[in-house]
């Protein structure tokens, strides 16, 4: 079933904590994994990964070695078979995109984030187990998006759960509650135009296949979104973020519900269902989104 919220809040030290609670409220939909992408007002360059066991962390050191160097750091282990690397970079932000592909391209390790300001934290188990086994270390953050999965393919692996970033922009992420029915179709063009994956799940498509527009075809992120919606088939929520954006959307038939709450100080508020955005907002009534439609907001 899955469940997606996000937040604009704009200047918020307590980002983080406000989308766990959020996602908290959607337990009932998904425990398999927990994820939230966060922004958050910083310059330097931060990595977020994974890796199957703490010995590849000279492999992933060695790869960040070719471009830069670590400035500050930390490694632990979550709450299943993975550990996570976060540190700071010192490097060219130029790079970011070749470094990310250079290091999903290691069997052993995956991207989680990587830019200057977006950090994701995913992880198998709910929101209150992710809270529990990761320091969600956030400064000031301005908006955020995150999602929690029941696992509908046979792979319950934490690289599969969302957020989803890309290699091609960085700073997009991405979160879906629902299923594309042309799948192999997208993947199989995408892949023709040279685009890499490191899973097989239809999200990372959907994450791809926006940040391919954007950078290569030059749309920005409410073309885009049209885009995708004309081009994905099946049944779908989906939230994107930028660095200075979010846009939802939703498919014709609107099978995946997703509601939004707009207060006069510039707050957003996003669900899958109205109790998500109740432990920002006690009382409130939100608004579902028509079936196809198409909203992006600037941060």
């Amino acid at each position: 079933m899955c469940g997606i919220a996000g937040l604009i809040t704009r200047n918020n030290e307590s980002l983080g904590t406000d989308l766990i609670n959020m996602l908290k409220e959607l337990v009932h939909r998904g425990k398999d994994a927990t994820g939230v992408a966060i922004y958050e007002k910083r310059n330097d360059v931060q990595l977020r990964a994974s890796m199957t066991s703490a010995t590849h962390e000279k492999s992933l050191l060695d790869i960040i070695q070719t471009y830069g160097r670590v400035t500050h750091s930390r490694s632990y282990p979550g709450s299943g078979i993975y550990t996570f690397f976060e540190g700071s970079l010192d490097m060219d932000p130029n790079q970011v995109s070749q470094m990310h592909w250079d290091i999903d391209s290691h069997p052993e390790l995956c991207v989680h984030s990587i830019g200057r300001q977006l950090k994701v934290y995913k992880d198998q188990g709910s929101a209150e187990d992710l809270q529990k086994s990761h320091e969600i270390q956030v400064g000031r953050g301005t908006h955020g998006i995150g999602h929690v999965r029941l696992a509908t393919e046979s792979v319950e692996n934490v690289n599969f759960s969302h957020p989803y970033v890309s290699y091609l922009y960085p700073e997009l992420s991405l979160v879906h509650n629902g299923q594309f029915t042309n799948y192999f179709n997208m993947r199989r063009r995408l892949e023709n135009k040279g685009i890499r994956f490191k899973t097989a799940n239809d999200t990372e498509v959907a994450a791809h296949f926006i940040a391919y527009e954007m950078k290569e075809n030059g749309y920005d992120l409410e073309g885009a979104i049209h885009l995708a919606l004309d081009t994905f088939d099946g049944i779908f929520t989906i939230l994107v973020a930028t660095t200075d954006r979010i846009g939802a959307f939703r498919d014709r038939l609107a099978f995946k519900p997703v509601v939004v709450y707009e207060k006069e100080d510039g707050t957003v508020l996003f669900g899958s269902e109205q109790i998500a955005l109740t432990p920002i907002v006690s009382d409130v009534y939100a608004t579902e989104m028509e079936p196809g439609g198409v909203k992006v907001w600037s941060v």
